[in-house]
């Protein structure tokens, strides 16, 4: 495709498709025969230029358009066991990490290598396909396409869709997930194993801040003071 691309642009195809032929030598036009050949010449360059040196050996002639068949036949081979294997990979393609654009587009990239060699595919296969080999994100979108109607399920519909659809999911993603909070965090400051809320407990014991009755290292006193202590409003801020 690119080839014939390069090729129609400097309006060499005409020499390549057959629509443009040697001039009769009876003619006698020596110029438009000069001008031909020229074209050859400049066509067999371009494609000499752009292919891989390995495929310099399918290059046996001076006529572009016997080399393009040559190559074609190399590359677009029609055999049984190309047609099983092309058709295997199309059918069990599997979306791989990246871009949606880049799954859409491998998948017609072997649609059309198929098409090349005769093997025929529909849009239903390719939506198929697309629809076939996505992750389980998109399990609930391809129920959801099941069951549109038959009129709107298009190719270009799928497409659209798929798109839309990723684009959706990678807005559901966090860039950061929040850092996990204890049930008990409201009620920290106020545990019996806090060092905080133990800046505000005043022992029933000794009556000082910062311990426990239970863990009081003074003697036991009597129960008034203790009783005391606990009356004292500063001491219940906690």
């Amino acid at each position: 495709m690119l080839m014939k691309a390069l090729l129609v642009r400097k309006n060499l195809w005409d020499i390549m498709d057959g629509s443009e032929v040697m001039p009769a030598p009876i003619n006698l036009n020596a110029k438009a025969i000069r001008a031909f050949k020229k074209k050859q010449a400049e066509a067999l360059a371009e494609i000499i230029l752009h292919v891989e040196v390995a495929q310099l050996s399918f290059i046996q002639d001076d006529d572009p358009a016997v080399v393009w068949e040559a190559l074609a036949a190399v590359h677009q081979a029609r055999g049984m066991a190309t047609r099983l294997t092309l058709r295997r990979r199309f059918w069990r393609l599997q979306k791989p990490e990246g871009p949606m654009q880049n799954f859409i587009a491998e998948t017609r990239r072997l649609a059309r290598q198929l098409a090349d060699i005769g093997v025929t595919v529909y849009d239903e296969d390719m939506i198929l396909v697309l629809t076939g080999g996505l992750p389980p994100s998109y399990e609930h979108f391809v129920i959801s396409l099941d069951a549109t109607h038959a009129t709107h399920l298009t190719l270009d519909y799928v497409i659209t869709r798929l798109l839309n659809e990723e684009t959706r999911q990678i807005g559901l993603i966090p860039d950061a997930a929040p850092e996990p909070k204890s049930p008990n965090v409201a009620f920290a400051a106020y545990s019996p194993r806090s060092p905080r809320s133990l800046l505000h407990i005043t022992c029933f014991n000794c009556g000082k801040k910062g311990h426990f009755q239970m863990n009081c290292s003074e003697p036991k006193k009597e129960k008034e003071m203790a009783a005391s202590a606990f009356t004292d409003a500063d001491d219940m801020a906690w």
